[in-house]
């Protein structure tokens, strides 16, 4: 739209203006021997000047006279003024207008310092209040000099119909012409434009799946390093997604679960568990169960690594998916009941991607194999979810499940270990 405004203000310019010059050109060329007229008779005619510096209605000396007769009924002159220096018309071939003032008429002033003046009128200024019957007319202001000195002006009405006519063609042609010009620059711009940004949406899409990839393999080395080589991170983010999409269907976080949020939302998933890697082996690879001890460091993953994406997200001048990462990881073992770690926050006072995150990585915990246990059927793995709504799960979520538990079913069967 910025394109087609542009090009649109500067092609109605363009028309403007050389519409303007070839309209001028047109007149110019055809008033050109009328000045050479005026000049013709009012030189060295002291008598002409004697006309001008008598009052109105004065009788007319026979060379101008003559003149004037001659002028007024050449070609499509139809109406001819002789002003006097103060603005006063001295003659003009309507008498109703001889003797009136007109000081106001920007043209005679032009005129009276030597300009040749030509303009279209439509007849509707006061002093040609017993013309505006001819319409549209061509009026030409030409300085009357004598010894070098403007005495007068004499003011010539001429209605050419072919003047306009032609005037008119030549508009319309150069409208057509400029707007054709404008259509194929806009083309040209709109085309060059568009390559450009499907370059750029291309190089961004590129960088976006790079970007994606990277964070899968970064997320991978914790998981690795837990002996969860399968789809585990892949499967997490599509229930996190199911939730997400559902929950975002009710009225009470409709606004909180926006698409650019649950964007940022399936981003951060596989980062889930990263602060892992600071854990060691015998921990993670331990078959039975953990002491104390060793419990409270598995504990420290999710602040270690919310602590790594918070020196990451540090070094950025603009809002990233990382923050929405950082509450992800820090609060996903938080449980509705208070009771999980690392600080026991309880309820709404979980985030809310925390909140849908504890649910798909609980389930798919529940649903996979691992070295310490079999994997459990859906059905079992549902009933020990709805055992702990309320309790573990936040019940909004839970109710998200059971709306789509179904998609989960397909995404644990399609994405096998």
């Amino acid at each position: 739209m910025i394109i087609f405004a542009v090009v649109l203000a500067v092609s109605i310019a363009l028309g403007f203006t050389i519409s303007r010059q070839v309209t001028d050109h047109l007149i110019r060329s055809h008033i050109g021997m009328f000045p050479f007229l005026v000049k013709h008779i009012t030189r060295n005619q002291p008598q002409i000047l004697d006309f001008f510096q008598s009052p109105a209605g004065n009788p007319l000396p026979a060379e101008v006279e003559q003149f004037l007769n001659d002028l007024t009924h050449f070609g499509t002159v139809f109406r001819v003024k002789v002003w006097a220096a103060d603005a006063t018309v001295l003659w003009s071939n309507n008498p109703e207008q001889i003797g009136q003032r007109f000081p106001e008429n920007k043209n005679f002033q032009a005129s009276i310092q030597g300009e040749v003046r030509a303009v279209v009128k439509n007849l509707a200024e006061r002093e040609n209040r017993g013309d505006q019957g001819y319409g549209k007319a061509l009026s030409i202001y030409i300085p009357a000099l004598i010894d070098g000195q403007t005495v007068g002006v004499v003011e010539i009405y001429e209605s050419d119909r072919d003047l306009f006519i032609q005037i008119a063609r030549n508009n319309r042609m150069v409208w057509l012409t400029v707007l054709f010009a404008g259509a194929i620059l806009y083309l040209t711009l709109f085309g060059i434009f568009l390559n450009a940004h499907r370059r750029q949406k291309k190089a961004s899409q590129q960088l976006i799946e790079t970007q994606d990839v990277t964070i899968l393999a970064l997320a991978h080395q914790a998981e690795i390093h837990d002996l969860q080589t399968g789809y585990h991170l892949e499967r997490t983010t599509l229930y996190l997604q199911i939730l997400a999409e559902e929950l975002a269907r009710s009225s009470t976080y409709q606004l909180e679960l926006s698409p650019a949020v649950i964007d940022e939302m399936v981003k951060a998933a596989p980062l889930h568990d990263i602060g892992k890697v600071g854990v060691s082996d015998a921990i993670l690879r331990k078959p039975g169960k953990l002491t104390d001890e060793e419990f409270a460091t598995m504990q420290r993953h999710c602040e270690d690594g919310a602590a790594i994406l918070k020196r990451a997200e540090a070094k950025l001048s603009f809002h990233s998916f990382l923050s929405r990462a950082i509450e992800l990881i820090l609060y996903h073992h938080e449980k509705w009941n208070g009771q999980g770690y690392p600080h026991g926050l309880k309820q709404l006072e979980i985030p809310l991607s925390a909140r849908i995150m504890a649910l798909a990585d609980v389930y798919d915990a529940l649903r996979s194999e691992r070295y310490y246990k079999e994997a459990f059927a859906h059905q079992e793995c549902r009933r020990i979810i709805l055992e702990e709504r309320g309790a573990h799960f936040d019940p909004a979520v839970v109710d998200a499940f059971l709306a789509r538990e179904q998609d989960f079913v397909a995404v644990s069967e399609q994405y096998v270990d």
